[in-house]
């Protein structure tokens, strides 16, 4: 999801709204009094022609699967208390133990980047094991830059606000199947890759004992039982922070591309119904709505796109290695195992590069379609207003 920044029409009724971007502070509101009540009678367009009611329940109680997901391996976590009255405390901003907890897991990953680099000796030629311990260092990076871009997006707040907005009851339905489809293929991609993980280490003889660097690279130890262990729990972290921020992120932009495209078809059918006779509030409303979702989407991705490009970066040199080695190495990978865990990795990566692109061109796409719409609208109004 690439940085999607607001179209604004220079009218005299836009807000200022610098309050959006402060850490911990609430979305604003971008709809001034003169439009509310139109807002209101625009609220029960819809695209079949019937009205939708609003739903009272906010994006993080329908993606709470992913959410949770999260959370256990310190992928999220919230700065704000909920007094018994259930109002967040702007106040409260203290350290809790989901803080410290995530913070270790950015620590760790960061040190097990710089262990991983110990995995290259002077012995190392041109060949298969150069080649899997470059994929392992990269996808190492790839997975600590995640798990820092979502740390700081959590401190900050900013992802908070996103999770915090009320949703109306067709994107809280779509929200909900989403999160449910994609917490399932998470932990399924999570479960089979820890099994083949676990093959590589235990039942192979050592062939991946390179995972254990500095261990057995520069420190030989005769029965690495115990490293072994340690490296297999581990790895739950480095795969959760691959799959499961790739998955919140296409979520999110596919809530945010769903929002797109309900203003449009909203206005479609506004058009249609006032036989292309728009008023002026007609097109302020709009208008507001599409640039409040664009800069929700603006705000989290000045957090997201480094996770995003390490992600995209990452796993395509990730899979131009794995091509060259299935090419030019498969003669000498004897193991089926092994062959087919290559194979996954290559489906692994292809769908994270999918997850990537297809969430950003989604998002541009109805970002564009909606622009286009506005000024079409906004030049018919003030050039043809008898069309």
């Amino acid at each position: 999801m690439t940085a999607v920044y607001p179209y604004v029409v220079p009218l005299e009724t836009v807000l200022d709204v610098e309050d959006e971007y402060k850490p911990m502070s609430e979305p604003v509101s971008l709809f001034v009094t003169s439009v509310n009540n139109h807002e209101k009678k625009l609220e029960g367009i819809a695209v079949d022609d019937e009205v939708v009611p609003e739903c009272k329940m906010t994006l993080g109680e329908f993606l709470r699967p992913l959410l949770t997901s999260m959370k256990l391996f310190g992928l999220h976590f919230s700065r704000r208390s909920e007094d018994a009255s259930g109002v967040f405390d702007e106040k409260s901003r203290k350290w809790n133990t989901y803080i410290v907890y995530a913070a270790t897991i950015v620590a760790l990953l960061w040190i097990n980047v710089l262990r991983m680099f110990s995995a290259f000796t002077h012995e190392d030629e041109f060949g298969l094991d150069l080649f899997y311990k470059l994929i392992t260092v990269i996808w190492s990076i790839q997975c600590a830059i995640s798990q820092t871009a979502f740390y700081a997006i959590s401190f900050s707040g900013r992802l908070e606000v996103v999770f915090r907005q009320q949703l109306d009851c067709s994107c809280a339905k779509h929200a909900r199947k989403s999160a449910i489809i994609y917490s399932t293929i998470g932990w399924s991609m999570m479960m089979s890759s820890s099994a083949m993980v676990a093959y590589a280490l235990f039942f192979t003889g050592g062939v991946k004992d390179s995972m254990l660097a500095p261990l057995q690279s520069y420190i030989i130890i005769s029965d690495p039982l115990i490293p072994r262990i340690i490296v297999y729990f581990f790895n739950f972290y480095l795969l959760s922070a691959c799959i499961f921020t790739q998955m919140v992120t296409f979520v999110l932009a596919m809530v945010f591309s769903h929002q797109f495209k309900k203003v449009t078809k909203s206005l479609e059918s506004c058009l249609k119904n006032q036989q292309r006779q728009v008023s002026d509030c007609d097109i302020e409303t709009f208008r507001q709505k599409h640039q409040e979702i664009s800069m929700r989407v603006d705000h989290v991705d000045d957090c997201l796109m480094f996770s995003n490009a390490s992600a995209f970066c990452c796993q395509l040199s990730c899979l131009i290695i794995l091509l060259y080695m299935l090419i030019f190495y498969h003669s000498l990978v004897i193991d089926p195992v092994l062959i087919t865990s290559q194979i996954f990795l290559m489906f692994l990566f292809t769908v994270g590069l999918t997850l990537m692109a297809a969430g950003g061109i989604t998002v541009h796409h109805y970002v564009s379609v909606t622009y286009m719409l506005f000024c079409i609208t906004f030049a018919k109004k003030l050039y043809l207003p008898h069309i």
